[in-house]
């Protein structure tokens, strides 16, 4: 926690937040990291260290997270982007911002770019975003949590030993992520990745064709997600979780899940002319936790392209 040693009040409680890299310069600018859902912004220390030599970074833990307080709102997409702009404006941290997301911190940075003028933008980096469409009707799916009951997420998918944080980084996340306080607000935040695709639809951002970001650099690196559900499934099975009926909707997610995936992540193309699409090899889902280095790489080729 020592590297959130700010805070700032959003009107009805105050959020805690991280400013590292390097100092601003007027006018460049500020990368906004947005975790996942239910995640705690300390497994970004390994990217902040990848890109703090050459870039001004802000990371900030949502309500009810870390040193943040809780607030009284639901914590919808909207609400989240509504505090967040509140946070920036209170501490004073002016436009433009690069926007990185990860998983449903990529629908957070659609919505922050929908709330803003475009001129405060100057580019995005959607890492193994969620969007509008998924394999499944709601998550969590009956069928994947009836067969993945009890396992231990982070070590069967590899996490514990693969991850690029320091040891006292990971402790510090592995103490966050698991504490009381974490675990209230994670579930109260969990059913609003349902409700937020559709209030992202409506927008229809994804438009071939519809040039939101109209030219600034957009970014999207995909995760290999099914790799991480894959694992789950044979320990699942291997500790004899789910009936068979839930075993086999489980076969037929993972069946079609890199086919639909890829779809997926670019459809995220069309909201920028200047655009590129990358994949993490080496990684599932998590990807700020295990391959860090190429998220730096992303952020900075959108940099490059703004300096352009």
């Amino acid at each position: 926690m020592e590297h959130f040693r700010y805070s700032a009040s959003v009107g009805t409680h105050s959020l805690s937040y991280a400013l590292r890299g390097i100092p601003r310069e007027p006018g460049t600018p500020l990368v906004i990291i947005l975790p996942g859902i239910t995640r705690s912004a300390l497994e970004w220390g390994a990217v902040c260290r990848y890109l703090e030599s050459g870039a001004s970074i802000f990371l900030y833990e949502r309500s009810g997270y870390g040193r943040s307080e809780e607030s009284p709102n639901e914590p919808d997409s909207l609400t989240i982007i509504n505090e967040l702009c509140h946070l920036l404006k209170s501490a004073a941290l002016e436009p433009p911002y690069l926007v990185v997301g990860h998983s449903w911190g990529g629908t957070l940075a659609r919505e922050f770019v929908a709330a803003r003028p475009i001129e405060d933008i100057s580019g995005l980096v959607l890492v193994d975003a969620v969007q509008e469409r998924m394999q499944f009707e709601t998550w969590p799916d009956p069928s994947i949590s009836a067969v993945s009951e009890g396992l231990d997420y982070f070590d069967v998918v590899g996490l514990t030993k693969n991850h690029q944080l320091t040891a006292s980084e990971w402790s510090e996340y592995m103490a966050e992520q698991f504490s009381e306080k974490h675990v209230r607000q994670a579930n109260r935040e969990l059913p609003y990745l349902q409700i937020s695709r559709s209030v992202i639809e409506r927008k229809r951002q994804l438009e071939p064709g519809k040039n939101l970001l109209q030219g600034r650099p957009l970014s999207v690196l995909m995760g290999n997600s099914r790799r991480d559900v894959a694992l789950m499934y044979a320990a699942g099975v291997a500790h004899g979780r789910g009936t068979e009926a839930q075993r086999a909707t489980f076969r037929r997610y993972l069946a079609t899940w890199d086919q639909s995936e890829d779809s997926f992540q670019r459809e995220f193309l069309n909201m920028s002319s200047l655009s590129r699409l990358s994949v993490a090899t080496k990684s599932g889902h998590n990807v700020p936790i295990t391959e860090p280095e190429l998220i730096a790489d992303e952020v900075r080729w959108v940099l490059q392209n703004v300096t352009s």
